[in-house]
């Protein structure tokens, strides 16, 4: 089956905007192959809301170098409102020719970030006078540019794109906010943070800097950044006095905290960074002489998990859609209603997915989302070790 009829599926399962961005861009790549993608939810004023980008170092380098280009008309950024009230698509095609690959904007930012040809959408819903979200495509500079093609086929995309992004509605229930499942999907980002044991900060990979800003629910408004050096969300500084009870011996506490957040649930785990030689006893009567390392890990929404996973496994959008529910531990009866289906439609669909996934029933389904995930993770994790 396709990758748009999957990704139309995907925009209708009902996650959070934050969530959905996460699951709609690696199926972006099979309709429209590119190197990265950048999006980023917009206010009703054109500011930016939560956004979030492929590449792990975008977001330090646009923090860093994007606000000395808000004034310069050659730049990309300087036709941000024009486009968000015309709902515009690919309107910075024409930029980019040579005196694009000499401008600053191409050399400060976007060459850093392996990505040269861009492809902008102004994401809308039919009937909205303002812009939902703002989506960029990026190759690098050794791919072909974007061409008319591929703005028609995004085009085609924008109004499947534009119901999966849209702000929650007062009162509306999106399949996305039930937190209650305790489950988890694959990580999809990470990065580390090196402390000392008073929380301060000596060094972090720039995987570090988006996950810090979901942990502190910050938006990608200039006007409200806070250096993460400045000021450590909530969960890492929760964290510290664990894993420092654990080295005194007057708590037991693994030093690891889930945290769920709109665009899935973020874990942290600490560790002491014990010299090379050092004697552990030792260490262990005086573990501030140590520092710490914190690895962060944001994990896809579970629904976007078990949609990636069955579709992998070759199942259809329809399939999948009830395969999601089966997994959850849904009866038919329910699923039936929930998706607006004839009970034989879902035991129809229901059994080929058993055929065809080679299990007996919805247990085993589960079984196979939830834990064949983790048990590949951890043969990798094996393997990298050895």
């Amino acid at each position: 089956m396709g990758a748009v009829e999957h990704l139309k599926t995907l925009c209708c399962l009902g996650l959070k905007p934050e969530s959905a961005m996460i699951a709609i861009a690696p199926l972006l790549h099979d309709i429209l192959p590119h190197g990265w993608s950048r999006m980023v939810l917009l206010e009703p004023d054109a500011t930016y809301g939560h956004g979030y980008a492929e590449n792990p170092a975008t977001a330090a380098i646009f923090r860093e170098r994007e606000r000395h280009f808000v004034e310069d008309r050659s730049s990309p950024v300087s036709l941000l409102a024009s486009a968000f009230r015309a709902n515009a698509i690919g309107w910075t095609l024409h930029l980019q020719g040579r005196s694009w690959l000499e401008s600053g904007w191409y050399r400060e930012i976007e060459a850093p970030l392996d990505s040269c040809w861009i492809l902008d959408a102004m994401i809308s819903e039919a009937g909205r006078s303002f812009a939902l979200a703002h989506l960029m495509l990026t190759r690098p500079r050794c791919a072909r540019p974007f061409t008319a093609d591929d703005v028609q086929c995004l085009d085609r995309l924008r109004p499947w794109l534009a119901h999966a992004l849209r702000p929650q509605s007062s009162g509306e229930r999106r399949t996305g906010d039930e937190d209650s499942w305790g489950i988890i999907g694959a990580a999809v980002r990470s990065g580390q943070l090196i402390l000392m044991p008073n929380a301060k900060l000596v060094f972090q990979t720039p995987g570090a800097e988006s996950l810090l800003r979901m942990l502190g629910r910050e938006r990608c408004d200039d006007t409200r950044y806070v250096l993460v050096r400045d000021r450590l969300p909530a969960p890492v500084m929760k964290l510290l006095p664990q894993i420092a009870s654990a080295a005194n011996g007057t708590s037991n506490t693994p030093p690891r905290i889930h945290v769920s957040t709109a665009y899935g649930v973020v874990t942290l785990e600490a560790k002491w960074l014990v010299p090379e030689g050092a004697i552990h006893v030792d260490v262990a009567k005086d573990p501030n002489s140590c520092l710490i390392a914190v690895t962060i890990e944001l994990h896809e929404h579970a629904i976007a998990h078990a949609a990636r996973v069955l579709r992998e496994s070759g199942a259809t959008p329809a399939q999948t859609k009830v395969g999601i529910h089966l997994a959850l531990g849904k009866p038919r009866s329910v699923i039936a209603d929930e998706l607006g289906l004839q009970s034989s439609s879902v035991a129809d669909h229901s059994k080929k997915l058993y055929q065809f996934l080679g299990v007996h029933n919805s247990t085993e389904l589960a079984t196979r989302i939830w834990v064949g995930q983790r048990q590949n993770e951890a043969r990798q994790d094996l393997r990298r070790a050895g």
